[in-house]
C-alpha cells in the first residue's frame, strides 16, 4: 500500500497537547502483551499520533521527533528487559525512518515467526552514517544500538499502474516516470498470474538493535 504525506505545510497549533500525546503513546505500548505475542508470535508499536499519523501523513518538526525517538528507546529498553527473561531468541529492532519519521515502529517477534521481518527491506548498497547529529540529546542511548540502513521502498505493481491510467488515476507520464524511477524491478508469480513490481526508494530505514552487552536495568 502506497504511503501518502502531506506537501504542503499547514500550521500545526497546541504544541503543548501534541506533546502530551508521547506520554500516552508510550504508556498504550510501553508493556508488551505477553498474551497477544503468545498468541500471535508477533507484535508491533507504530506512531499512531494524529494529526501526524493519518490518510495523509505529515512528519512533525525534529525537535518533535527527539522527544519520541527518546520514548521508542525506553518503550524498547521494557520490551528487551521483558523477553530477556524467558531466554528465547526474538527480533526486536528499532525501525527508524529518514526522512519520513512518522513511519518509525518498534518490531517485535518470535518463536515460528521470529525470520518473518528478515527480507523486509533491502539494504543500502551505499554506504551510509547514521544521522545522529539529527538527534544529538539521544546521543548516549542511540550509540548502544548497531543501525542498519535500508532502502525505504513505495511498491508498485504493473496491473495496477495500468488500470490507474485506465481509470485516469495517474497518467502514462506518471506512471513512466514511477518505472524509470524504480531501482528493482522484479517479475512476480502470484495467483492470479504473473505481475511486474517496482520499487522507488523513497529514502532509508535505519534497523537499530541492542548491543550485546548494552542492556541497562
Amino acid at each position: 500500500m502506497k504511503e501518502f504525506y502531506h506537501s504542503k505545510k499547514k500550521k500545526i497549533r497546541g504544541w503543548k497537547r501534541h506533546k502530551r500525546k508521547i506520554e500516552r503513546w508510550k504508556q498504550s505500548v510501553i508493556d508488551l502483551d505477553m498474551d497477544h505475542i503468545r498468541e500471535y508470535e508477533r507484535d508491533y508499536a507504530k506512531l499512531w499520533i494524529h494529526p501526524f499519523y493519518a490518510l495523509v501523513r505529515r512528519n512533525p518538526p525534529n525537535w518533535y521527533n527527539r522527544l519520541l525517538l527518546d520514548e521508542m528507546l525506553n518503550v524498547y529498553m521494557n520490551w528487551y528487559e521483558k523477553m530477556t527473561g524467558g531466554n528465547e531468541d526474538f527480533y526486536l529492532k528499532i525501525w527508524l525512518y529518514e526522512p519520513n519519521f512518522i513511519n518509525s515502529q518498534i518490531v517485535f517477534s518470535y518463536r515460528d515467526r521470529i525470520n518473518t521481518y528478515d527480507e523486509t527491506f533491502d539494504k543500502n548498497l551505499v554506504t551510509k552514517t547514521f544521522p545522529i547529529h539529527k538527534y544529538e540529546s539521544l546521543a548516549d542511548k542511540l550509540t548502544l544500538f548497531d543501525w542498519e540502513s535500508h532502502i525505504a521502498a513505495e511498491i508498485y505493481w504493473g496491473k495496477e499502474l495500468k488500470e490507474d491510467i485506465v481509470l485516469e488515476s495517474r497518467t502514462k507520464d506518471e506512471v513512466n516516470e514511477i518505472i524509470n524511477k524504480s531501482y528493482k524491478v522484479e517479475k512476480v508469480k502470484l495467483s492470479y498470474g504473473d505481475d511486474i513490481l517496482y520499487k522507488v526508494n523513497v529514502g532509508d530505514v535505519w534497523l537499530g538493535t541492542l548491543k550485546k552487552g548494552n542492556f541497562q536495568q
